[in-house]
């Protein structure tokens, strides 16, 4: 099972706690909803969202040989034509990246389809992803996911248009000169007064976050970082 560096670290990053109901939206073959099985208690129950059909065989097959197939539903369908019935506790998301194929290179070209749909945004933007998780999380419950570093003013503004607050921001780089690549978020739900407040003091939550951290993988010499082990060093044997 192929797991990429991104998911790794949005996966090890989640802190589920005592949470009972989780959703992964986009699971792919199911690494981030492996990774939520491993970490949540014994009774908590992992709902894995899949819109590409071959991926959602894959991810029932991995759950099916994992210590967790009891803990984790593999669902195939879209967000926007899926309806749960219960609020969760977490929310998770490694979303598509590519707003869309107008860059000046043949990377987009030679997709297949099923990778076209899990890497860009036509079919699960940043709006839907926030406006569905306002919907379907509990007050206070929160919402995980990972856009370029380059996004993190548009992600935020629409998560606060949405009613979320910013709890926690990772900045991810590949190593301590180089440039942040990425960014993983925690926004955390709120309803009622709560929302309406939330919306009406987008400025100050921007500048006042909880926890902003950042974390570079590797060293210059090309080693993994003694933070990027720490992170991830639950899920990685090598570490």
């Amino acid at each position: 099972m192929k797991v990429n560096t991104d998911s790794l670290i949005l996966g090890s990053w989640v802190a589920p706690n005592n949470a009972q109901s989780l959703l992964d939206i986009g699971t792919g073959t199911g690494i981030l909803a492996l990774m939520l099985a491993q970490e949540t208690v014994e009774s908590a129950k992992i709902l894995a969202l899949e819109v590409d059909k071959n991926a959602a065989e894959q991810a029932r097959d991995n759950v099916r040989v994992s210590k967790w197939p009891n803990k984790i539903t593999v669902l195939h369908q879209a967000l926007d034509e899926y309806e749960p019935e219960v609020r969760f506790d977490i929310i998770v998301s490694n979303p598509p990246y590519f707003e869309h194929a107008n860059k000046s290179t043949n990377a987009y070209h030679t997709q297949t389809k099923s990778r076209t749909v899990a890497r860009q945004t036509r079919l699960l933007t940043p709006l839907a992803l926030f406006q569905f998780s306002a919907s379907h999380l509990k007050n206070g419950g929160s919402l995980y996911c990972l856009y370029p570093f380059q996004r993190v003013e548009e992600i935020k503004q629409a998560a606060f248009s949405c009613g979320f607050s910013l709890a926690e921001q990772l900045t991810v780089k590949h190593n301590n000169e180089s440039d942040p690549y990425l960014c993983a978020f925690r926004f955390q739900a709120h309803s009622g007064d709560d929302t309406s407040k939330v919306q009406g003091q987008e400025q100050t939550l921007t500048s006042r976050m909880q926890a902003e951290q950042e974390l570079s993988i590797r060293e210059l010499e090309g080693t993994y970082t003694p933070d990027f082990k720490a992170l991830c060093q639950a899920f990685y044997l090598n570490f």
